[in-house]
């Protein structure tokens, strides 16, 4: 396998395929390989414009919003969080908190890779989405704000890799300002 820059493994972030950087323009992720809550902040709000690396792209070129896609640890074949989750959760929350991003709505999509039976794996991808959610709630972050939906395999990062772990992912995606109650 090819030697990937250490912020590509650390973690991953989807903020689309049209644009593409060199691992010098990547988020630093520091040596925990935990994106801080400016740099989930920035990539939300379509900051760090055109991004990435196997760590970002950007989701759509003329959205406001943006996208980003988290590398987060869950116990194997199933919804449990990994201990090592949490600071990278709590960078997440803080950052969903934050005055920029507080008025705004998000999909939590879960992701997998193509291994495996593919009912199994939507199942999975939705009970891990539901997961974070539920750790975002727990962290302060209104449950009003946040939608779990489940992919599976359905939107690979890499399809032509389809057994890849870079395709196993939690994605959060900025909806936007959440329409003002009547």
């Amino acid at each position: 396998m090819k030697a990937m820059p250490r912020a590509a493994l650390a973690g991953l972030l989807i903020v689309a395929p049209q644009f593409a950087l060199s691992a010098g323009d990547a988020p630093d992720q520091g040596s925990t390989g935990v994106l801080s809550d400016q740099q989930i902040e920035q990539q939300l709000k379509g900051g760090a414009a055109h991004a990435t690396t196997r760590g970002l792209r950007r989701q759509n070129a003329s959205a406001p919003a943006g996208s980003i896609s988290l590398n987060i640890a869950f116990e194997y074949n199933s919804f449990a969080l990994k201990p090592e989750a949490s600071e990278q959760l709590r960078q997440l929350s803080s950052a969903l908190t934050s005055d920029t991003l507080r008025a705004d709505r998000f999909i939590v999509a879960g992701h997998t890779d193509a291994k495996g039976n593919g009912e199994f794996n939507k199942r999975l991808s939705l009970q891990r989405a539901q997961s974070v959610k539920r750790y975002l709630v727990g962290s302060g972050v209104d449950s009003a704000r946040l939608v779990a939906v489940g992919y599976g395999a359905e939107q690979l990062l890499h399809p032509d890799q389809p057994n890849d772990a870079s395709n196993r992912r939690v994605e959060i995606r900025d909806l936007g300002a959440a329409p003002a109650a009547p």
